[in-house]
């Protein structure tokens, strides 16, 4: 697949949850590598997405190439006391075109996927 058809995918699909989406919107972007990127969000409020990459998913050398902070900002623990368990990174409808080439980067860059990967999408709008 065509970059640029992979980003009208992720384009098109985030658009439809800060367009249409409700509460427990969700998408994930995934690929046959069994690699993934997940976003939740909703019309409200304007239009937000929140993009999570779980830890679990991750090898110590893709987490190591997600922190670089030009990618990803790593997030502190929510408290002292926890484990971080998840990159996680906040947009707004305006930023929509951020959020696009983030998934991007995260596939190329991160996962190291070749430049031709093929992506599926699973959208939900929620309730």
């Amino acid at each position: 697949m065509k970059r640029k058809e992979r980003l009208e995918i992720f384009k098109r699909n985030l658009s439809k949850i800060v367009e249409e989406g409700n509460e427990g919107s969700f998408v994930i972007f995934d690929t046959i590598a069994e690699k993934f990127v997940q976003f939740a969000g909703s019309k409200e409020e304007g239009g937000w997405l929140h993009c999570d990459i779980p830890l679990q998913e991750l090898s110590k050398e893709e987490e190591k190439r997600l922190r670089d902070p030009q990618i990803f900002d790593k997030n502190p623990p929510d408290a002292e006391y926890e484990e971080l368990t998840s990159y996680a990174k906040d947009f707004d409808k305006e930023d929509l075109n951020k959020a696009v080439e983030l998934i991007e980067r995260i596939f190329i860059e991160v996962f190291s996927l070749p430049y031709d990967y093929n992506v599926n999408v699973e959208l939900n709008l929620g309730d």
